[in-house]
């Protein structure tokens, strides 16, 4: 290494090292060893230009010699590999720029960077650079083509950073960074500086503005939608692939019939001749068209169109009454002709391009898909009853002959009396009805008994059936004297029922749905006996007993829907001698609910207690015996009915889905859990099991529905 210093300093304290050493008999080329070592070594040296030449040599030595020749002072990362062998070949001289730039450059090729930090210079490896301290430049203008390692803040103007983030990312190093930041449209790279200059370079060759302009294109007699249609059938099939930036844009105004063309200029003149050559009249009054329907009913829009039609017609005769287009037309007494095929629920329409117009805009705003709304009714039914009962009869009587005493205490209000029991009873024995006497043939008297046998128990069989609760009997029947009987009957009652029933219907906005589970019963209404009661017949009418729900919802603003609704549960009581007893309970009323709420619509809380008493008088209010002659009952009935509903509007189809897979899971996950408890006696069968839930049968969107949000998305952007 040869090296021109402008000033030596301490070669005199050199000079005295070295007499003293020779001095001291040491060798000479000891001597001229440490004269060479000095000479490298010697501290304080600032160079105003130096020749670097150096071959094989250590990494350390030429970071020792660059910071004599900068004043620069580095630290070395750890990880760095001192020992590390460089070679730099050079015959000119440089300054102390060019020397540190030279530096940077030996480093980058070993895969090692300098990161400067205030005073100090530390020397690492790529990797770990990128995440130190790196000088961040915002400005484009002052960038060096030098192998310094730098942190670059894009800002495109014109084009978005994702398109951008491709094209770049084969040119940032292995050891490099690049990020975007999409919000602000801003490019992020970390790598050295001549790489970025470069970089930068090739940015703004790309980030240039579009040379497309926006044109507004009135027809006369196309359909702005159908034009839009073709050019953008022609567009995607024709021509080499370009990015979208350059590709035409075509967009639709059905209110003005006029299209927005976004475009080059040479595209833009190729599209306008186009649009010009399609833009023609038709060769005849009106034309004919098949317009298929995705949503509403065909023969419904019939009429609709039909008074469109007729009041297009009377503004042109105003605004056109002398021209002889308008003459032409009241020839007639229309000028357009709809036809409904209910087959393929499709319009076939005859009329005008203007008129034809107006008919597809109407019919565009009318197909729309109907919001649906799925109703969940909550009938909630929790009554309580209980009764006690607790009677004591009697019955008493003398069978001796003459006068004697007899009497009955009897009750009603706990069940059969004791009169209707001993009345049964007797009915069950032998009855003696006299005896008759009359001469036999030779003239004898003949005496004979008439007796009747007993009922074998019917009667009593029938009175007891009534009994409920406990009854016995005590009784003393004596030839002679007072015979007596005693009844006591006792009962208590308790019933509880919860009722719960969720009947659930999903209709079409503004239309009437119904539903209806349960049962026809049938109700004797009247019966006629012919003469002598030969040919008999009844009159009978079948009742719908169950769960009834009627709705009608209207979706108003604000996902606010008003609801007329029917809602009937009925079920059988009991029976009677005449006929069966019901019990209904209906709501039949308007109520405004929000989407997804929940409202009560009306119910009862009904609470009764009814206490009946019979006793003996003055017998059954002596107190201790007094239980002897009463009888007494007490009910307490107590009822809690309320009915809920919650409406849920469905707007898409991934609303139906996802309802449809809640309600279908449901019932699958009962069906397994049926399966699992498996069939008793019989565990060979199997239970049925709904399938699997399969979201790929889900409905994708339609054309049109796309083609609407991206209507909706332009008209948010231009508002």
């Amino acid at each position: 290494m040869m090296i021109k210093n402008k000033q030596i300093m301490n070669t005199k304290n050199s000079n005295g090292i070295l007499y003293r050493l020779l001095s001291q008999g040491k060798s000479i080329l000891l001597g001229l060893s440490l004269i060479v070592i000095l000479q490298l070594n010697v501290s304080s040296v600032y160079a105003a230009s130096a020749t670097l030449n150096m071959k094989d040599a250590e990494l350390r030595t030429l970071i020792e010699t660059v910071s004599r020749l900068t004043g620069k002072t580095f630290v070395l990362d750890q990880r760095v590999n001192r020992n590390q062998k460089v070679t730099i070949i050079s015959q000119h001289r440089m300054t102390e720029q060019e020397i540190y730039q030279t530096f940077l450059s030996v480093l980058k090729v070993h895969g090692l960077t300098a990161i400067e930090t205030g005073p100090v210079t530390k020397i690492m490896q790529e990797q770990q650079a990128k995440q130190d301290s790196t000088p961040i430049s915002t400005s484009e203008h002052n960038l060096a083509d030098t192998d310094q390692l730098i942190t670059q803040v894009i800002k495109l103007n014109n084009i978005s950073v994702g398109e951008v983030q491709i094209m770049l990312r084969p040119l940032i190093r292995q050891q490099g960074q690049l990020g975007v930041y999409k919000q602000t449209n801003v490019i992020v790279i970390t790598d050295y500086s001549a790489n970025v200059k470069r970089m930068i370079k090739l940015i703004r060759q790309v980030d240039k503005e579009s040379s497309q302009e926006i044109e507004l294109i009135p027809l006369e007699h196309a359909s702005a939608s159908e034009i839009v249609r073709i050019l953008e059938a022609l567009n995607k099939n024709a021509g080499p692939k370009v990015s979208d930036s350059e590709k035409p844009k075509f967009v639709a105004d059905e209110r003005t019939n006029s299209i927005l063309l976004s475009a080059s200029k040479s595209s833009r003149v190729r599209l306008l001749n186009l649009i010009k050559k399609l833009d023609t009249p038709l060769g005849t009054n009106g034309n004919t068209q098949v317009i298929y329907l995705h949503y509403a009913k065909a023969t419904d829009l019939v009429e609709i169109l039909n008074g469109v039609g007729k009041s297009k017609e009377e503004e042109e005769k105003k605004k056109k009454s002398g021209s002889s287009r308008t003459a032409r037309r009241s020839t007639n007494n229309t000028s357009f002709s709809i036809e409904a095929h209910e087959e393929t629920n499709a319009l076939v329409i005859t009329a005008p391009p203007d008129v034809m117009r107006s008919f597809e805009d109407v019919i565009r705003h009318l197909d729309i898909r109907r919001a649906q709304v799925h109703v969940e009714a909550i009938i909630v039914e929790i009554s309580e009853n209980r009764a006690k009962q607790l009677g004591v009869q009697w019955i008493f009587g003398d069978q001796g002959n003459g006068t004697a005493p007899a009497g009955i205490i009897n009750f009603s209000n706990i069940g059969p009396g004791i009169g209707a029991i001993g009345a049964a009873a007797l009915a069950n024995q032998r009855q003696d009805n006299g005896s008759t006497t009359s001469l036999d043939n030779n003239g004898n008297p003949v005496t004979v008994t008439n007796t009747t046998s007993g009922d074998n128990g019917v009667a009593l069989a029938q009175v007891l059936g009534g009994l409920q609760g406990v009854g016995i009997g005590a009784a003393r029947f004596a030839q002679s004297g007072l015979s007596f009987a005693a009844f006591v009957q006792a009962l208590a009652s308790d019933t509880d029922t919860n009722i719960l029933s969720t009947p659930s219907l999903t209709t079409l906005d503004n239309e009437e749905a119904s539903m209806i589970a349960g049962q026809e019963i049938p109700i004797i209404t009247g019966s006629q006996l012919g003469n002598n009661n030969s040919n008999p017949f009844q009159s009978i009418e079948r009742k719908e007993i169950g769960i009834k729900l009627k709705i009608k919802p209207q979706i108003n603003e604000g996902n606010v829907i008003r609801m007329a609704i029917e809602q009937e549960v009925s079920s059988v009581a009991g029976a009677t001698s005449a006929d069966v007893i019901t019990n209904t309970r209906k709501i039949q009323t308007n109520v405004l609910v929000a989407d997804g709420s929940m409202i009560v619509l009306g119910g009862l809380i009904d609470e009764q207690i009814q206490v009946s008493s019979q006793k003996v008088p003055i017998l059954g209010s002596l107190p201790l015996i007094g239980s002897l002659f009463s009888s007494k009952g007490t009910t307490k009935v107590k009822r809690n009915l309320m009915v809920f509903i919650r409406p849920t509007i469905s707007r898409t189809e991934g609303d139906i889905v996802g309802l449809s897979r809640k309600k279908y899971n449901y019932m699958r996950a009962l069906q397994l859990d049926q399966q699992a408890k498996g069939i008793p006696l019989m565990p060979s069968s199997a239970t049925p099991e709904l399938p699997e839930w399969d979201d790929n049968l889900s409905i994708p969107p339609s054309f049109e529905e796309v083609m609407k949000k991206k209507r909706e998305a332009l008209e948010e952007d231009d508002n």
